[in-house]
């Protein structure tokens, strides 16, 4: 991290323990949040990010603090496993969201200048992660930086800490060489005059299963609002899989998401997945959403491409594939002996897409 302020450097030594609050909250500051679950905590940061109110402010305060605390008792060689499960959702919900903007309390400050202190005296040790994730909450986004952040944060954590506080990096990690446009990561697609519409991906594939289709749908690509709000769905639909708002509307999304890899450019496939957008649709895959029963709408999407992925070899088939897989359970889909036309940039992902996991809010 960056230079220690005064509140850090007045902080315990190291060998001392954290002075810990009792509570899940902050003693006479915050109430705790007892008995808790990742679904009562998750709707306390949502709520918070649609009514901002004093009250839902202290009650996020004390949420946040309750998974501070989470993470410096969780096992060290279960953290991975915990970032994948429902309260790991819980948690990037909180980290992505408007709290970070937040003036933080007395409590808090100190709170943070000793995990602090304890991650600079002690980066080598297997804990420190723990405490890493502890403070990452109470640090405004890209005012954290961690020293050769490829050697030393893992690599399930990577992308979202390097959205979080190292936009650099985050290009980095992103950037497939020779491939993405001057629009930071956005291929672009083909120019299309006023009347042109989009091609069909081959003859007897609609090319319709979403409103938005063509420069439309590939300007959704650049749409943080777009991305954000699909990966806080995602998330949700994670930590409460029965809600049906939440299904609802990741039917809809899913259906745009596949439009937008029907509409474009066919050698733009790589450069698309290997984007922001390509990490939210490994998101959506694996959140296991799939497994969902499907809508008549849905259905027939599926039934009308499905059909495509048989063949492999054929133009436009990939594009089929990548708009057809969320609508499938994990494991389910058939390739009818095609994997060798399936390019080794998403077949190496295909086996792990479609087993159920937890992703990545940050897009």
């Amino acid at each position: 991290m960056g230079r220690s302020s005064a509140a850090e450097r007045e902080s315990l030594p190291a060998g001392s323990p954290l002075r810990e609050p009792e509570s899940a909250g902050i003693p006479g500051v915050l109430p705790p949040i007892t008995p808790w679950s990742a679904a009562r905590v998750a709707a306390i940061f949502q709520q918070f990010g649609q009514s901002p109110t004093p009250l839902h402010l202290v009650e996020a305060q004390g949420a946040r603090h309750c998974l501070s605390r989470f993470w410096l008792s969780a096992p060290v060689d279960q953290l991975e496993a915990l970032y994948r499960s429902p309260i790991g959702a819980c948690y990037r919900l909180l980290i992505a969201g408007p709290m970070s903007a937040q003036p933080l309390l007395a409590e808090e400050e100190r709170w943070k200048a000793e995990l602090s202190q304890r991650i600079l005296s002690r980066f080598d040790r297997p804990e420190t992660f723990n405490m890493l994730l502890a403070a990452i909450p109470y640090f405004p986004r890209g005012k954290m930086r961690v020293a050769d952040p490829l050697r030393q944060i893992p690599r399930w954590f990577l992308t979202d800490y390097a959205t979080l506080f190292d936009p650099s990096l985050l290009q980095q990690l992103r950037q497939p060489a020779g491939l993405l446009g001057p629009s930071g990561g956005v291929p672009a697609p083909r120019p299309q005059t006023p009347h042109q519409a989009p091609a069909p991906v081959q003859q007897g594939v609609p090319p319709a299963i979403a409103p938005k289709r063509g420069n439309e749908a590939m300007a959704l690509i650049q749409n943080k609002e777009f991305i954000g709000r699909m990966s806080g769905l995602v998330n949700l639909y994670t930590i409460d899989p029965s809600d049906a708002e939440v299904k609802r509307e990741l039917s809809a999304l899913r259906r745009q998401m596949g439009q937008i890899w029907l509409d474009v450019n066919r050698d733009q496939l790589q450069a698309l997945y290997q984007t922001s957008f390509g990490q939210l649709f490994r998101n959506l895959m694996a959140s296991g959403f799939g497994r969902e029963t499907l809508g008549p709408e849905d259905q027939q999407v599926r039934d009308q491409l499905a059909p495509h992925v048989a063949d492999m070899k054929k133009p436009g088939a990939l594009a089929v594939l990548l708009a057809v897989l969320p609508f499938f359970p994990p494991g389910k889909i058939q390739f009818g002996g095609g994997e060798q036309f399936i390019p080794a940039w998403l077949l190496q992902d295909i086996a792990s897409l479609q087993r159920p996991a937890v992703p990545s809010v940050f897009q």
